[in-house]
């Protein structure tokens, strides 16, 4: 698989756990979607959303609750994506949030390998596949 496959992979999956369109992540403006619950959306994502950040590095597409829309969009607007995920910024945010009686809870940061620079690699263990 290339890597530009993994990353379209990546961002459809994106889309359905953000409530948007794959392309939204490749525009160059911030985009703000309202968040809404999904079949395929990953398992574990209690959603809808609050307030979710996402970039794949040329804008930022924020899933949120309807009431938090303006004041997400203020905020992902006044500095540069790369700086949005730092603090003293993200103080900005919380700051924000708190009155409504949220806060940020879980950061993460997810890198796409690139598939031509991975190698296979012996292993001396056994590998058995269990089934149910």
């Amino acid at each position: 698989m290339t890597q530009a496959q993994m990353l379209n992979i990546a961002m459809a999956q994106s889309a359905i756990d953000s409530h948007c369109d794959a392309e939204d992540f490749r525009r160059t403006k911030n985009k703000v979607v309202l968040s809404e619950p999904h079949p395929l959306a990953r398992k574990y994502l209690e959603l809808p959303f609050c307030c979710d950040l996402v970039s794949y590095g040329d804008n930022i597409v924020a899933s949120v609750s309807p009431e938090l829309a303006e004041v997400v969009e203020a905020y992902i607007n006044r500095c540069p994506i790369e700086h949005s995920f730092e603090t003293p910024n993200l103080h900005v945010l919380s700051d924000a949030l708190q009155p409504r009686g949220l806060r940020i809870c879980f950061m993460a940061e997810y890198f796409l390998p690139d598939v031509a620079a991975l190698e296979t690699l012996e292993c001396g263990y056994a590998i058995k596949l269990f089934m149910q």
